[in-house]
């Protein structure tokens, strides 16, 4: 297990599929994440998703993460709206819930 004052690697992104949805407001995006360690939460996942796509953190959902048991590799399907507003407009409440928390 890592440590609080130990460095976790930054994990390692590719687009598997991207699309537009001009109806949403927003871009569909499924990734797969790659990291070493223990799983990503979903708080970093959110971060690496936005640096990797060049955009502001509050404008990216991450709506699923899904992984096989003991794999180093997961799915991840982010929505990356045009603005934060219509983030909350569009998700169901409990995903912006979690986010806002920074559920992990």
């Amino acid at each position: 297990m890592y440590s609080k004052n130990e460095v976790i690697p930054m994990p390692d992104l590719e687009i598997i599929e991207r699309r537009r949805n001009p109806l949403l407001f927003r871009e569909e995006v499924l990734l797969r994440l790659r990291f070493q360690g223990p799983t990503p939460s979903r708080r970093e996942v959110r971060e690496a998703v936005a640096k990797f796509l060049g955009v502001k953190e509050d404008r990216v959902i991450v709506r699923n993460i899904s992984q096989d048991y003991g794999m180093t590799e997961a799915k991840v399907l982010a929505m990356v709206y045009d603005t934060p507003e219509r983030a909350r407009e569009i998700e169901p409440k409990h995903i912006i819930a979690r986010h806002e928390k920074g559920e992990g």
